[in-house]
């Protein structure tokens, strides 16, 4: 059973099913809706809108690589911030080609490899995200309520809701007690003190500053769809939507799953569900385009890599 089980799990990790799962997701999608009213409302998309979500999308990516180097700081690693800001944007580009938390990942430890030792590394990302993962879960309780309100005329929503939160609590859960603590109990007092908010709070607010800007980019694309009266809805659903997402297994970046929870959750909150895939896919096509200049500083990384070695 367990060989069955690994060899499922490596099939499914294959780039090309996944690339086909993603087509699958997106092409369900589109022939559920009306595909005249989904091209008239991205049609209708204000470009200032589009220049100011990719404004806050280049902050978020500024505000990250600040969490991240805030943290690698506090366990010894001494690169200076302009290497964090470079290797996270090239973390986004890459991850736009598979699963972030497999591919982005691997692509930070990579090219920080020379800067640190190995656990310095690993812990300082799984610190990194256990930071934005936490905050979002806990954000996601406070707005409980509003969320009830939102689904009332749907209980099977409501049941939803907590289901969500409960596998991304199991999720935290896993990436704490299962993949970290052996590492961390190496380094359990540096771990606690960076973990413990009383003494290192700074992290946890760079990550409810990064999760309000994603939402905001999510209300902004509302705004320059036209969907202004429903900006506020879709802010305070925002959080919920990343949370789902991330929750969902990963596929080619987040498309597929993005525009999946996007019609799921949007809809029943007041948006029609061409509305609500526009919200994504304007949400989705701007991050892409954000991403796009870390490929380049690859390519610059990887020529410079030849010419050291050419040397």
């Amino acid at each position: 059973m367990k060989q069955v089980l690994l060899k499922s799990g490596a099939w499914l990790n294959r780039r090309s099913v996944r690339f086909i799962m993603m087509l699958a997701v997106l092409t369900f999608i589109f022939a559920k809706i009306d595909r005249s009213a989904l091209i008239t409302q991205l049609s209708r998309f204000d470009p200032a809108m589009g220049v100011a979500i990719v404004g806050i999308f280049l902050l978020s990516i500024a505000v990250f690589a600040l969490r991240w180097w805030y943290i690698s700081r506090a366990l010894g690693i001494c690169a200076p911030f302009k290497d964090f800001i470079r290797v996270l944007w090239i973390s986004q580009s890459v991850s736009e080609c598979g699963p972030p938390l497999v591919v982005g990942e691997l692509a930070r430890f990579q090219l920080m490899r020379g800067s640190a030792e190995t656990w310095q590394l690993i812990i300082g990302q799984v610190i990194d995200r256990f930071s934005g993962k936490i905050v979002l879960l806990l954000m996601v309780l406070g707005l409980t309520p509003v969320y009830l309100g939102l689904y009332s005329e749907f209980p099977g929503f409501q049941i939803g809701l907590f289901a969500l939160i409960l596998i991304a609590a199991v999720s935290v859960a896993v990436l704490v007690f299962r993949r970290f603590r052996p590492m961390a109990q190496l380094h359990a007092g540096v771990v606690l003190a960076i973990c413990n908010p009383l003494r290192s709070p700074r992290h946890y607010g760079l990550s409810v500053l990064i999760q309000l800007l994603l939402a905001a980019n999510f209300a902004l694309a509302a705004v320059g769809l036209g969907i202004s009266g429903d900006a506020l809805t879709v802010l305070m659903l925002g959080p919920l939507l990343l949370l789902g997402v991330s929750s969902l297994p990963g596929l080619v970046s987040d498309w597929g799953k993005r525009e999946a929870a996007a019609v799921f959750l949007l809809a029943p909150a007041g948006l029609t569900p061409e509305q609500s895939l526009a919200v994504s896919l304007i949400f989705g096509a701007l991050h892409l385009l954000t991403a796009l200049p870390g490929a380049l500083l690859l390519l610059l990384v990887r020529r410079r890599a030849t010419v050291s070695v050419t040397e």
